[in-house]
């Protein structure tokens, strides 16, 4: 049935859920597999006015998104044996990680995108809402999302 899949992945336990389900769902259905990570510098460059003072220090704070994410890309990559996948690492610092998986999906053309949701309440995901809640609004594709189980 889907034909393209987009899983967007962290370093959560619900993160991991959804890899699964999208590993599942990619082998029955002998789907293309793309896992994106998204690096965030937006509280980079909010708090630019505090890492100015230190020498390079915006340099490696991105470097270091830059490695954790191709770490999380890479060990993601290797439980998808006989899959076709490829992993894709995005930076944004402008706009919503939301946004940015949703143009990248929009983009490569997927059929699904599959994220995990954290089901957190209160007051930050009422007034910012969270990347899957976001993606579900605004996404053309199909979105699956995934509880810890």
């Amino acid at each position: 049935m889907y034909q393209k899949i987009l899983v967007a992945i962290d370093d959560s336990e619900t993160s991991r859920c959804a890899l699964a389900e999208a590993l599942h769902i990619a082998r029955t259905s002998k789907a293309k597999l793309y896992v994106v990570h998204v690096t965030d510098q937006t509280l980079l460059n909010m708090h630019h006015h505090v890492f100015s003072h230190m020498a390079d220090a915006d340099n490696n704070a991105v470097a270091s998104l830059t490695a954790a994410g191709n770490k999380l890309l890479d060990a993601a990559l290797q439980s998808a044996t006989g899959i076709d996948a490829e992993a894709l690492l995005l930076h944004t610092a402008e706009r919503r990680v939301s946004e940015t998986i949703d143009d990248k999906a929009r983009e490569l053309g997927v059929d699904l995108i599959i994220v995990g949701r954290h089901g957190r309440r209160g007051l930050a995901t009422l007034l910012l809402g969270s990347v899957a809640e976001q993606l579900a609004k605004i996404a053309d594709a199909s979105v699956l999302l995934v509880r810890k189980h």
